[in-house]
């Protein structure tokens, strides 16, 4: 996992920022935890595809609409 900490008071670009790394092991994390993070990131890859599959649809319907 990674974030970005503040490199001063109050930072008004991305620049002023670092990143922070650090690991954690999966078996010291519950495992209700673990469920919720698993239940989370289905949540995001579902609404990514989704939102993918919308903008081809609709892509596919202006060159429907352009060709005829």
């Amino acid at each position: 996992m990674s974030f970005m900490q503040p490199t001063v008071q109050q930072p008004k670009t991305s620049a002023e920022y670092r990143k922070i790394d650090f690991k954690v092991l999966a078996k010291d994390v519950h495992p209700i935890d673990q469920i919720e993070f698993d239940k989370q990131a289905c949540e995001i890859i579902y609404s990514t595809l989704i939102g993918k599959a919308m903008a081809a649809h609709k892509l596919q319907s202006s060159l429907d609409n352009i060709t005829t």
